[in-house]
């Protein structure tokens, strides 16, 4: 029996895809694993590697070789690789993302075994960036409200809670199979696939986080999502600002407002976002942006301060900061 499905997106990897699959491979388990990869017709020696680890590996890896790009049709590839899956559990890895502990997916099977309630589990994982590994840059959850326990404790999230953790690292991801078969039109119209992935995996149970490093997240790889993020484009930014806040509603919605508290909250941060691309800064005057200032302690407390109670300063330490790094 087939215990976890690795889904593997790659595009374009030429340089990494070998390194992530050997991190599938090296995967030491008491239970058989598959690695599923989609291969999104790539322009580069993408699909030649893959090729290659397949023929070494055909018990172990089966591939999809597309001839045209699916993600730039809209297509949902994660979930296209995803329902030929065979194992209990999918763990998440893209192609320029690679984990670096053998025992990864022992640990966390063994937590998910022992606790059937929870839904995904997921870990911390350092940055890479342009072949330099910083031990020092750890993607970690926090909260403004407590960034020291979230860091350094294993504990477990509702999905609320972990909507306001921001960003965890995809890559770190186990969650149980089956909970994605019936595709929601919330989800389809996110602007953050595997943002959505979490808050509606977790709303099925809880999360579990281990605070333990077991990959490496690739920041700044010409063609990720994040890096297209950091291009500025503003009326694409106001677009997906406007995605989010349609995804926090339909969520709320969704899960009849049982984490309404937390979706508000993170609502408002991409409110506040939106007046900023918009330079609507009478609007963030409003009382409404209270409870998102005050969500903020210490030092972490300045930067949303100035966004919400003075934005023309703001907007003028941006540009001059922008002055001096250009």
């Amino acid at each position: 029996m087939v215990m976890v499905s690795i889904d593997c997106i790659t595009y374009n990897h030429e340089p990494y895809i070998a390194k992530t699959i050997e991190g599938f491979l090296m995967q030491e388990t008491d239970f058989d694993f598959e690695i599923l990869i989609h291969e999104d017709a790539s322009t580069d020696r993408t699909a030649d590697i893959v090729r290659e680890y397949e023929e070494q590996h055909p018990d172990r890896i089966r591939v999809i070789y597309q001839t045209e790009n699916q993600y730039s049709q809209g297509v949902m590839v994660n979930l296209l690789n995803e329902e030929r899956a065979r194992g209990k559990y999918i763990a998440l890895c893209d192609g320029d993302d690679y984990w670096t502990d053998p025992h990864k997916l022992q640990k966390q099977v063994d937590y998910m075994e022992a606790h059937p309630d929870c839904t995904l589990c997921f870990h911390d994982a350092y940055v890479e960036t342009d072949d330099t590994l910083h031990t020092g840059w750890r993607v970690i959850p926090w909260m403004p409200e407590n960034r020291k326990y979230a860091s350094t404790e294993p504990r477990t999230y509702h999905a609320g809670e972990l909507q306001l953790l921001g960003f965890i690292p995809t890559m770190s991801m186990l969650y149980r199979n089956g909970l994605t078969d019936d595709l929601l039109d919330w989800i389809g119209d996110t602007p953050a696939f595997d943002g959505a992935l979490k808050l509606h995996v977790a709303s099925q149970g809880y999360a579990y986080y281990m605070p333990e490093v077991m990959s490496v997240y690739r920041f700044g790889v010409s063609g990720s999502v994040t890096t297209k993020w950091r291009q500025r484009n503003r009326e694409r930014d106001i677009e997906r600002m406007e995605a989010f806040i349609r995804m926090m509603d339909a969520f709320d919605s969704y899960t009849d407002g049982r984490f309404h508290q937390e979706i508000e909250i993170s609502r408002l941060s991409f409110e506040v976002g939106l007046h900023r691309l918009r330079r609507d800064f009478q609007a963030l005057k409003s009382p409404r942006y209270d409870r998102y200032v005050e969500r903020f302690v210490g030092r972490e407390r300045l930067r949303p301060y100035l966004m919400v109670r003075h934005p023309h300063l703001m907007e003028w330490l941006i540009r001059m900061r922008s002055f001096q790094l250009g």
